[in-house]
């Protein structure tokens, strides 16, 4: 996305901000990339450079199926997923400013009251046929964030032999959770079923998870231009 917008030269019109301290908290942020319009939450993942000059044109935009947008945005956020999956439900992640970003409020007209509802409606069915797209998102995120506590050195073997699915649990608990805030009322034991379908994904295709997370970070991380500008972006307050 930043890069489309240098590419576009429209980078300079977007504040961007870094979200390395707990100030990401107190903007709300739920998702990386995180886009807000004058205090309120207009997109966020999956989004474009092309969706962010829309916005900063004022040209309104269908999300299509609020739903589907909504379960999307679910998707792409390792948070959102992490607590849906831990609960067993949507419903902990139905908030209103993660509705109004997966439907592009400001710039859609949406009314996300009508959104909430609709979606809350559907919980039970969203999650049950989004569950396996969610799993095997949370399974490229746990490699992604061995490969980080590792320096980049865990090999497909190491990545094989932590494929438990107790190791899996401590992790969504990590991921799903701020401290003891999200967590469900007793967490032990949570996503059994989860955790097993997500250890044997990642024990099966250990090799090309680590080669597409290597390939994508070592990409990211060379980018010397793109790490300047995000480098240079002040920290969220």
């Amino acid at each position: 996305m930043i890069r489309g917008l240098m590419k576009a030269g429209r980078l300079h019109e977007v504040r961007l901000l870094r979200i390395n301290s707990l100030g990401a908290v107190n903007l709300g942020v739920l998702s990386v990339p995180w886009i807000v319009v004058n205090g309120v939450p207009a997109a966020t993942d999956p989004v474009t450079s092309d969706d962010v000059i829309q916005l900063l044109d004022g040209i309104k935009v269908d999300p299509g199926d609020v739903r589907e947008a909504f379960m999307n945005a679910v998707l792409h956020s390792s948070l959102a997923s992490a607590v849906a999956v831990l609960h067993g439900s949507i419903e902990p992640v139905i908030t209103r400013s993660l509705v109004n970003a997966a439907v592009r409020g400001p710039a859609s007209g949406v009314s996300v009251d009508e959104a909430v509802n609709r979606i809350r409606q559907a919980a039970l069915e969203l999650f049950e046929g989004w569950r396996d797209k969610l799993r095997r998102a949370l399974a490229v995120s746990f490699v992604r964030e061995l490969y980080w506590a590792s320096g980049g050195s865990i090999t497909a073997d190491d990545l094989r032999q932590l494929s438990r699915p107790e190791v899996v649990g401590l992790w969504l608990l990590g991921k799903g959770s701020l401290g003891r805030a999200a967590l469900p009322f007793n967490p032990r034991g949570s996503a059994a079923e989860d955790l097993e379908a997500m250890a044997k994904f990642v024990a099966r295709t250990a090799s090309g998870l680590l080669e597409k997370v290597r390939e994508e970070q070592e990409g990211i991380y060379s980018d010397k231009e793109y790490m300047n500008v995000v480098k240079s972006a002040p920290e969220a307050a």
